[in-house]
């Protein structure tokens, strides 16, 4: 019977607009729901922006990688030999010259990733300078996989290239 006394209930004659108009004014629980309300949208903000750091990290890993590689082909004789290409591409995967270390971003290991080396040149007064190009395009290696087609996002790829003009030993 308590409970009924709680509730407003405590007389038989209560109408039921009483009832509801003392429940609408009875606050207790209120947070309890507004927190069940609020948390899936801070949750998920949270996770969006944990991915999108994450795509940061890998995308400045993949132009670090790409700048070393384009260097070493730019101070390397020209034209590039078949070594000093795989050496050029080791570098911006992995970071070390022989491939030896692991891939500077996950993404690397995945078969849709792309490297290319083309060589162009930029002509300054009479002098014609070989100027290097590294493009990469790397899927983006999600922390949460599905996560994104979740969202409704489709795949992402990250792309970048690095430019170095030839600089010589």
């Amino acid at each position: 019977m308590p409970e009924l006394m709680r509730c407003g209930l405590h007389a038989l004659g209560t109408s039921i607009r009483d009832v509801v108009t003392q429940l609408m004014r009875d606050r207790r629980g209120a947070a309890a729901v507004e927190f069940a309300l609020v948390t899936p949208v801070l949750l998920m903000m949270m996770l969006t922006l944990f991915a999108r750091g994450r795509g940061y990290v890998q995308a400045n890993a993949i132009e670090k990688g790409l700048r070393n590689g384009a260097l070493y082909a730019a101070r390397s004789e020209n034209p590039l030999s078949a070594d000093d290409q795989a050496s050029a591409f080791n570098l911006a995967k992995t970071g070390t010259l022989d491939g030896s270390g692991g891939f500077l971003a996950s993404a690397w290991a995945d078969g849709a990733a792309t490297l290319d080396l083309t060589t162009t040149t930029f002509t300054v007064d009479t002098e014609t300078i070989p100027v290097y190009r590294m493009d990469a395009s790397v899927p983006f290696d999600p922390m949460f996989p599905d996560m994104m087609s979740w969202l409704g996002l489709g795949d992402i790829t990250i792309t970048l290239n690095h430019e170095q003009a030839y600089v010589g030993d």
